[in-house]
């Protein structure tokens, strides 16, 4: 078979594409937009799940840029690959992204990673037979007068 080289294109996929499949393998997205439903006037390009999906890829390649350059990144990524046919990384750009930020913090953040996180363990057999939960670390604040014997003695013996 042969090709015309000015038809053929590249486009790098690097690590992404084993992340992808992995957050693929876990349903990920489908949980999230369980949990984040779409609103009509958020711009319905890409479902909520997709947008944590191309943070997660993003997070991972792209750490120290602005929102505004969020859909930069995916420029040259086979969107097609990595996020599923039609989402094109103008869908990708710092007005969905933040709406997506936003619908995780009205969900509540810690809530949202417990309840996908949990989920996540119970498909993939994680959680063990016991939990260990660490007890012996202290927190302590505040200065203590150092002159004080009976204090020492009882820490000592």
């Amino acid at each position: 078979m042969n090709l015309d080289p000015s038809t053929v294109s590249t486009q790098p996929l690097d690590h992404l594409g084993l992340v992808s499949v992995v957050v693929q393998d876990l349903g990920l997205e489908d949980k999230v937009d369980s949990k984040l439903p779409l609103d009509a006037k958020m711009g319905v390009y890409v479902s909520m799940g997709k947008r944590v999906h191309a943070m997660i890829l993003n997070g991972l390649g792209f750490v120290n840029t602005r929102l505004y350059m969020f859909s930069k990144f995916f420029e040259n990524k086979p969107l097609s690959r990595l996020l599923g046919e039609g989402v094109l990384s103008e869908h990708l750009n710092d007005d969905a992204m933040g709406r997506c930020l936003d619908s995780i913090y009205e969900y509540g953040c810690t809530k949202f990673y417990a309840e996908i996180a949990a989920s996540i363990a119970v498909e993939q057999k994680l959680f063990g037979n016991s939990v260990h939960h660490d007890t012996t670390t202290i927190n302590v604040e505040g200065e203590y007068d150092q002159s004080d014997d009976s204090a020492s003695q009882n820490m000592t013996g």
